[in-house]
This record gives structure tokens, C-alpha cells and sequence, in this order.
């Protein structure tokens, strides 16, 4: 895994400096992004790496996103484990064309990475949304491009013009239904969205051979879908707490647990410290390994978003839970991470945060996390040395 990783990363820096492999698509984009601050106009093409999808799936032992166009569904991965699975919508394979661009609509294949993720995204209109419906195409930043609630409540892109979202109309997933981008059903969306970090792979594959399908449905501009009655609002942290300690602790596989870490990242990340310190305590305390192993890429998305608030959170847990999530942070991290740890730009965490601007009471969070980066690392070293042992 260790060359497999080392060649990815030399294949991200070529494809980076080369342009990569340009697939013009056509689907869902938000203001607010991917574009530079000021520009809200989303056109050009996706991006996929140099390497071939299927030989990335049979040989990857890091996290990763797989997507099968064939059978519409969207894993997961850890290795070759499975950590969850759903239906996705992708593109209907079909094209349109105006004077002077043409749009086909058809979800590309091939090795991404996540480039950027977004809760509650806002949709904004391509010219193509307006003449698939013989409207007049308005001004690019005219206000009327932009439409709310339709992308369900995150987005995962993998470029300029392509997303993995939510969707309010989950009776149509398992199907090619898009204008390209993959729909995932909204609790799922969300899972997604803490379970991946910028960079992280996104491999779709399938789809070789498929027809076209009747035109996707597209909502027309107007009042957003009502969002159904938050069953956590009002919940005092305490209780919230609690309910993710016994899921976790029982196994829990049907994916309750996820909304209740959800909502604890985004109290932690806003102000309330106990919602955070709690999270971290809860690191490592499923008897399942894979729960585990998805509950360390939230924390790792915590800690991502909020690098000193998570910080000082571990500083102000025991011990033993401080070496628990120090760990899962580090793990998850790198798992996300396509290159080698031993890249030099490798994102190990603590490089998120000048050590100088932690005090005393902070430290003990920012050693527990350089103690287990070096064991992560010194793990990988040995690693590197019996693989090459054993080709000698």
C-alpha cells in the first residue's frame, strides 16, 4: 500500500501541474466554493487523475469513495471493507446544445478527489437549466440563478461542475436521474460530508455501455423544499451524549449514531466546548473495528474545521481518552490522504496549528497528537522496509 500511496501522490503532483484529464460535464454548482472570492460563475471541466479506476480499487487499502455506475450505489470504502453503502442518481447520458456550447449530461469516470465540501449548499443555475426549460438565460450573477434547498443539506465536489449531494427526492436514487452529479439521500449526504477530507479519493467506475435515459427532472425556480421537523432541536448536549455513548458502544450498524455526532461537531464548532470534549471522549468505544474506523473520520473533520477549538478539547480530556482520539484523529487523516505519509506534504494534523499559539493548559493536546503522529509514522517506516525486505 505504501508504493501504491507514493505513486498516487506522484500522480496528483503531475496531474496538477499537467492540467490532468479534462471530461466536460454538466450538473449542480453552488455560489460560494469552489470559485475565487467574488466569482460565482462555475464553468470548465472535471478533473480525473492519471490512474486507472479499476486497478486503484483492486489494490487500495486507504479510505476512499467508491461509486458503481452499473448498479447506481456509492460505497464507503476502508480498504476492501465496506463501511456503509446507499443508491445514488447519476447522469442520464444525455446532451444539449445551444449555438455555441454543448452539455452531456453524464456522470464522468475515473480517480477524483474531493476538492471542496459545503453544508446547506445553494444551487446556481447553468445556462443550461434555463434553456432545457425555454426560459430567457439571465446575467451571470443575477440573482435568480441562485436556488436554495435543492442540493440537498451538503455537497462533496469533485470539480467545477460536479457534486455528490443531498436530494429531496430519494424515490428516484438507484437510478440515472441526473444531469451528471451523483444525488445520495440526505442523511447519507451528511455522513458523507464528515466522512471525507479535501483530497480524499473518489473513484466511479461502470457505465461503459449504458443508453440514454429520458430527461431528468429539474425543479423550477420558486420556494424550497420544507426541511422536516429537526428531531434534535432542543436537545439538551447531555442527553445527545448519552444517546451516541450507547449507540456506539452497542455496535450500532444502522447509521443512528450519525446524525447525533452531526450535530455535536456543529455545536462543538460553534460555541458549546462540552458538545466537543464529549465527542472526544467517545473515540475507540465501539466493539465494532469498522464503526470505529468511520467514527475517527469525524473526529478528523471536527478537528479539520476547527483545528483549535478540537485542541483544546483534547487538552481538557482524561488521558487515556485524549490517546484514543489523538489516534483516531491521526488515523483517519491519513487514511483520507491519497499520497504517502512520508510525502512532504503529507497533512499531518498538528501541521493545522503554530504549537506557540497554545497555552500551557493546551499543550498536553498538541503532545498527545505529535506522540501519536510519530507513531503512525514510525509504523509506515517499518512497514516501507519489510515490503522492500521481501522484494529483495
Amino acid at each position: 500500500m505504501a508504493k501504491l500511496r507514493a505513486l498516487l501522490s506522484r500522480q496528483i503532483r503531475t496531474a496538477v501541474a499537467t492540467g490532468a484529464i479534462a471530461v466536460m460535464t454538466a450538473c449542480a454548482s453552488a455560489g460560494g466554493g469552489l470559485p475565487e472570492a467574488g466569482q460565482e460563475e462555475r464553468s470548465g471541466p472535471v478533473e480525473s487523475l492519471p490512474v486507472s479506476a479499476e486497478v486503484f480499487v483492486d489494490t487500495a487499502s486507504g479510505a476512499y469513495v467508491l461509486i458503481d455506475l452499473d448498479v447506481n450505489r456509492l460505497r464507503f470504502m476502508d480498504g476492501d471493507v465496506v463501511i456503509w453503502e446507499a443508491p445514488v442518481g447519476t447522469g442520464t447520458g444525455l446532451r444539449l446544445a445551444s449555438e455555441d456550447t454543448e452539455w452531456h449530461f453524464s456522470t464522468p469516470r475515473g480517480v477524483f478527489q474531493a476538492k471542496f465540501k459545503e453544508e446547506l449548499p445553494v444551487w446556481y443555475l447553468p445556462d443550461w437549466y434555463f434553456l432545457e426549460k425555454n426560459l430567457p438565460v439571465p446575467p451571470q450573477n443575477s440573482p435568480s440563478r441562485k436556488l436554495a434547498g435543492q442540493l440537498g443539506v451538503a455537497a462533496v465536489y469533485l470539480g467545477e461542475e460536479i457534486a455528490i449531494h443531498g436530494t429531496d427526492r430519494p424515490e428516484l436514487l438507484g437510478q440515472r436521474v441526473s444531469h451528471g452529479c451523483i444525488r445520495l439521500e440526505n442523511r447519507f449526504a451528511q455522513r458523507l460530508y464528515h466522512n471525507v477530507q479535501i483530497g480524499t479519493p473518489i473513484v466511479i467506475i461502470g457505465g461503459e455501455h449504458l443508453d440514454q435515459q429520458p430527461p431528468a427532472e429539474t425543479p423550477r425556480p420558486g420556494n424550497p423544499t420544507p426541511r422536516p421537523p429537526d428531531a434534535l432541536a432542543g436537545v439538551p448536549t447531555p442527553e445527545v451524549l448519552n444517546r451516541l455513548e450507547r449507540q456506539l458502544e452497542r455496535g450500532d450498524t444502522t447509521g443512528a449514531w450519525v446524525p447525533l455526532a452531526s450535530r455535536l461537531i456543529t455545536r462543538g464548532l460553534r460555541d458549546d466546548a462540552e458538545a466537543l470534549r464529549g465527542l472526544m471522549e467517545l473515540a475507540g468505544r465501539s466493539p465494532l473495528r469498522k464503526l470505529n474506523r468511520e467514527y475517527a473520520t469525524f473526529l478528523a473533520d471536527a478537528y479539520a474545521r476547527g483545528t483549535l477549538r478540537a485542541m483544546v478539547s483534547l487538552a481538557r480530556i482524561d488521558a487515556e481518552s485524549r490517546a484514543r482520539a489523538t489516534t483516531a484523529i491521526v488515523e483517519a487523516t491519513m487514511a483520507l490522504y491519497p499520497g504517502s505519509a512520508l510525502d512532504e506534504r503529507a497533512p499531518w494534523p498538528t501541521r493545522r496549528l503554530h504549537n506557540g499559539m497554545l497555552g500551557p493548559e493546551g499543550r498536553s493536546g498538541w503532545d498527545a497528537l505529535l506522540k501519536a503522529e510519530r507513531e503512525y509514522r514510525d509504523r509506515v517506516l517499518t512497514q516501507t522496509a519489510l515490503g522492500e525486505g521481501t522484494e529483495r
